[in-house]
């Protein structure tokens, strides 16, 4: 959907995509050279989102390294992405359609201040987008549709999830209400629903209300969904709750809309058509987590694990009805995904490879699509993985000399230990600095921390610090520390197998 920027709105999004790294550096020739334009459009695009997002983040720019970024404290660099979207004409045309359908070309050009020849090549381009994801849009009227309506309801769901999160709320109903019926629904069900998936279950029950109200219902009903929905009799008593959270808007819903609304709603647990599918998606997401832990020799709870062969089962059921890109413009995962490969390395490679491994075994798109949203979540719903995991890195051992003598070396000995606990094993110097043996720095330590320069230590390995280290030394040794860490242990076999 990025194509519904302009092409210098596009460009300086994949700039802030590419400056928007954990690495840091990055050099105009490197940027030129991805986004395609030459150095000066870069500078000349660092200068336009620095000054339009000034509070957001800092460009710093040096001869030597490049550029980087500099996030705030103070704000998420999320929040640009939806600015950037909310004043596309292109997507303010798009949101307006789907709250406003069957209006004439000439109601848009008065409503959203357009030319004829605007609306037209913005219309061609929402076109061009949807079509990528199976949906089309009429222009005579206006109004978006597809041969399967759940495709349409589930591409304007992802939508508003992007544009507003949980923040804000664009729809007519009581926000509340929908909520309170979600987790009807999740606790019937034992759905399991962490809160994003919580999230897209409202606005996904508020898009199926609207699109039903304006008349847009699933004309291909096909098993088991609509024989369930038929013949069971439970599920009738949401039929009431939606009717309270439209009684206030008096809003009228054709005919048999409850059966419409079952079957867009409940697709996630009763869309399986076969039975032994489900069951072999069961245990795939079971071996994958069974892969992962004993790569790692980490542990998992029972809750754990449920909940990551939830996940596993809800993407496969996700992409079985909507096998496309589901962003508009950010991409939530990617960062994540990011932070957590260059933080955990060996985590990172273990689900890469895990996930490849699956997706040649199945012929899923398990790594190719959804890694980043695979290591997003598995990070998080795995208890304790990330204490578990950094416990698995590398000891960084640590030499401390003083040329004050071995009283100071061991009030550094205290500081470093403070800040970094079980990330080293120190060995702290024994003696006054005027007994010091000949040439005792041997390079047998991965790190030499001293007051003083070393001379028959191997470049790169002695840090100097301040007879109290100040934070610029502990942020620096942090650094050294944290790259030294990432080397993979010699016991994970499964990432030479």
């Amino acid at each position: 959907m990025e194509r519904l920027l302009s092409p210098a709105m596009h460009r300086r999004v994949l700039l802030l995509n590419l400056l928007d790294e954990p690495n840091g550096w990055v050099t105009s020739e490197e940027l030129a050279e991805k986004i395609d334009c030459s150095k000066k459009t870069v500078m000349l695009d660092c200068q336009y989102i620095e000054d339009r997002w000034s509070d957001y983040f800092t460009l710093e720019v040096s001869r030597k390294y490049g550029i980087r970024l500099i996030t705030s404290p103070y704000h998420s660099i999320h929040d640009i992405y939806i600015e950037i979207i909310k004043e596309s004409n292109a997507f303010t045309l798009l949101e307006s359609i789907f709250f406003q359908p069957n209006q004439s070309a000439a109601y848009w050009e008065e409503k959203i201040y357009l030319s004829n020849s605007s609306l037209y090549r913005l219309s061609n381009s929402i076109l061009s987008a949807l079509k990528d994801r199976k949906i089309n849009m009429s222009r005579s009227p206006y109004y978006v549709y597809g041969k399967d309506e759940r495709k349409v309801r589930y591409f304007f769901t992802s939508y508003f999830i992007e544009v507003y999160g949980t923040r804000d709320w664009p729809f007519p109903f009581d926000r509340a209400k929908i909520f309170a019926l979600a987790d009807k629904i999740a606790a019937k069900f034992d759905l399991e629903l962490n809160d994003g998936q919580l999230v897209h279950l409202v606005n996904s029950i508020a898009v199926t209300i609207i699109r039903e109200s304006q008349g847009f219902l699933i004309k291909d009903r096909r098993d088991p969904i609509h024989s369930f929905v038929k013949k069971t009799i439970d599920i009738k008593k949401y039929q009431k709750d939606v009717e309270a959270i439209l009684k206030p808007l008096e809003i009228v819903l054709p005919e048999n809309w409850y059966e419409d609304f079952c079957y867009s709603i409940f697709w996630w647990d009763f869309g399986w058509d076969n039975l032994q599918e489900k069951e072999n998606i069961l245990n795939q997401g079971n071996d994958l987590v069974d892969t992962i832990k004993n790569a790692l020799k980490i542990e998992i709870s029972a809750a754990s694990r449920a909940s990551i062969v939830n996940l596993v089962e809800h993407i496969y059921a996700k992409h079985k009805m909507f096998p496309y890109k589901k962003y508009m413009v950010y991409d939530r995962f990617l960062y994540s995904s990011k932070i957590i490969r260059q933080t955990y390395v060996v985590l990172g490679a273990v689900v890469t490879k895990a996930l490849s491994d699956l997706e040649k075994k199945t012929n899923f798109p398990w790594e190719s699509m959804y890694f980043n949203e695979m290591l997003h979540e598995i990070s998080i719903r795995w208890d304790q993985l990330t204490e578990q995991s950094d416990a698995k890195r590398h000891q960084v051992s640590v030499l401390v000399l003083s040329d004050l003598g071995k009283d100071h070396a061991k009030l550094l000995g205290s500081i470093l230990h403070d800040n970094f606990r079980d990330k080293i094993s120190m060995t702290i110097q024994e003696y006054h600095y005027y007994d010091q043996p000949l040439q005792t720095e041997d390079n047998t330590f991965d790190l030499y921390i001293s007051n003083y320069a070393l001379t028959h230590i191997t470049e790169g390995v002695n840090m100097i610090v301040e007879d109290i280290p100040s934070f610029k030394n502990i942020m620096d040794l942090r650094s050294f520390i944290d790259r030294k860490r990432l080397v993979l242990p010699k016991d994970v076999q499964y990432l030479n197998s």
